[in-house]
Order: C-alpha cells, then structure tokens, then sequence
C-alpha cells in the first residue's frame, strides 16, 4: 500500500459577495491545466433553497512528479445562498451570482503510488529505510514544491474573486 501524507491540511478561503460561478470552475480548471494535473470530480452536488442555491464541490487533482510520488491536490467548494444579481461595472450590466463561497484546500504527497514495494515486508521495510534516510533530500523538495502549488492555487483563486469586488449590485433575482 502506498504512503500518503498530509502536507497542507484544510486551508481556507472564505468568500462573500459577487462572483460568477462558471468563471471561477473555469479558472479552477485552466490552472490545473496549465500545471499538467490530472482531474477527477468527487462531489457535485447543487440544492435550490428559499434563502438561494447551495452548492457543494469536490475535485481530487494529482500530478506525477517522479517515478515513485506523485501530488495530491483536493479542493472542496461550498457555496451558500447563491442569487441570481444584476451588476453594473463602467456602466454595463450583467447578471452574476451573490452568496458566500468556502474553499478548502488539502495537499498530499504520496509515494510508491505503483505499489511496487508492496509485496512482501521484507520490501516494506527496505522502503521504510530508503524513504526514512536515503531519500530525505528529495522528499523534503517535493514537499516544498507541493506547498507552493496549493499556496499558488489559493492566491490565484483569491485574486480571481477580488476582481468582483468593484462591481455593485443592482437588483436581486431568485434561482428558482
């Protein structure tokens, strides 16, 4: 069985106000692109309620960094009491979503992914002792790597959601 650990544990984005749901999955979605990860919906999941939509999102991204570990990126969206609003930035008007957004962000690496060592114990422990003292260095890197991606990620979901902070809402439509 391969070894998965925790490296970034449940960092948050808190969000409220406007912004356009289908902009966001899309730049979600170019930035794992852009950085070669492979993408797997967990979770979708939409419910229409008096107060607005709710939301939910789960996606599970990865990317192979070596032969033996691989990134593990997992993003969960909830989105509470999206409304349908017309805004006005520079004098146009368009329709945009208001409501609160909370992103949570995990990060995993895991190693001997191939399930390689895993056939006997003998070779668990020889990959116990290669991971614990030989290979060190580059799992400490990888590590770091991983942390500057989530951290990039949840800058570039933020500065995304702060370009909707000069528009004005206008008026106020339901979903239903």
């Amino acid at each position: 069985m391969s070894e998965i650990r925790i490296i970034v544990d449940h960092m948050k984005l808190d969000y409220k106000g406007l912004f356009d749901t289908n902009n966001l999955f899309r730049a979600i979605d170019s930035w794992l692109f852009e950085r070669n990860f492979e993408k797997r919906t967990n979770k979708n999941f939409e419910q229409a309620a008096q107060s607005g939509k709710f939301i939910e999102w789960e996606i599970a991204s990865w990317k192979k960094v070596s032969d033996y570990q691989r990134f593990i990126i997992k993003l969960r969206m909830l989105i509470y009491g999206l409304n349908k609003v017309d805004a006005m930035r520079d004098k146009k008007k368009v329709k945009l979503g208001h409501g609160r957004i909370l992103i949570y962000f995990d990060g995993y690496l895991e190693s001997d992914y191939e399930h390689r060592w895993d056939e006997r114990p003998l070779f668990t422990f020889i990959r116990t002792l290669y991971d614990k003292f030989i290979y060190k260095a580059y799992t400490e890197r990888f590590e770091q790597r991983l942390t500057s991606d989530v951290h990039h990620l949840y800058n570039h979901i933020e500065s995304f959601l702060n370009t909707y902070r000069h528009w004005h809402p206008v008026s106020k439509t339901s979903l239903m």
